[in-house]
């Protein structure tokens, strides 16, 4: 680059900028509309249930509510309906516990490897994965996966089949209720997934198409 066409960059450059900081300060902020206003409805606990289960099952998700000590026989009956016969599981997480009693049939492993070296392993041979979860929006129907060391961010988003396990005394109204609920301004991860049904896209043809990345199917294990 030569110094007269970095001149003429350099140059050109300021101009723009000079012009916006003149345009930012003559601007009369006064005549901008107010932001609307929104609230949402108070809810009983049953109905953010009903709501958060309702846009689920819009996007695609299955939901199954049952208590606790069913896990071990739900996703069982869950993997046999469909031919699978291994899971994978997050170790030392929590529920991990009920992953080794499932039916003797069905082969369980524990994500206890790295993901360098054994992204063939992970991509070809695990039909299913299994995780918990942080929280539950009802206003949108979306889960909160807070991944960790024990169930890596790559357990959710890679198996065909998700089951997430949902607590029902996580569920809040939104996501500014969560948020503020939780305080996640003075603990927020490295990284958090929102999910609200299997993975989707409709960049072919504008045609709206299921499991084209991710995991195609989505079973939501609802622990009331």
């Amino acid at each position: 680059m030569t110094s007269s066409f970095k001149q003429q960059s350099s140059n050109a450059r300021t101009n723009i900028l000079a012009k916006l900081k003149q345009e930012v300060e003559g601007s009369d902020y006064s005549k901008l509309p107010e932001e609307p206003s929104y609230s949402y409805p108070e809810l009983a606990q049953e109905e953010l249930l009903a709501q958060f289960i309702g846009h689920l099952e819009a996007n695609h998700a299955q939901v199954i509510p049952l208590k606790e000590e069913d896990i071990a026989k739900i996703v069982s009956e869950q993997l046999k309906q469909r031919g699978i016969s291994k899971l994978l599981y997050g170790k030392n997480a929590l529920h991990s516990e009920q992953m080794l009693t499932l039916d003797d049939d069905i082969a369980v492993e524990a994500y206890d490897f790295t993901l360098k070296g054994n992204k063939e392993h992970l991509f070809n041979n695990i039909p299913a994965g299994i995780t918990s979860s942080k929280a539950a929006i009802a206003a949108t129907g979306s889960i909160v996966i807070w991944p960790t060391i024990e169930e890596p961010r790559s357990l959710s988003l890679v198996p065909p089949l998700h089951f997430v396990i949902v607590e029902a005394k996580n569920l809040y109204t939104n996501f500014a209720s969560l948020i503020n609920a939780q305080e996640w301004q003075n603990k927020l991860p490295t990284n958090a997934v929102l999910i609200s049904g299997p993975s989707k896209t409709a960049d072919i043809q504008q045609t709206l198409a299921y499991g084209a990345h991710g995991p195609k199917e989505l079973i939501v294990l609802l622990l009331k």
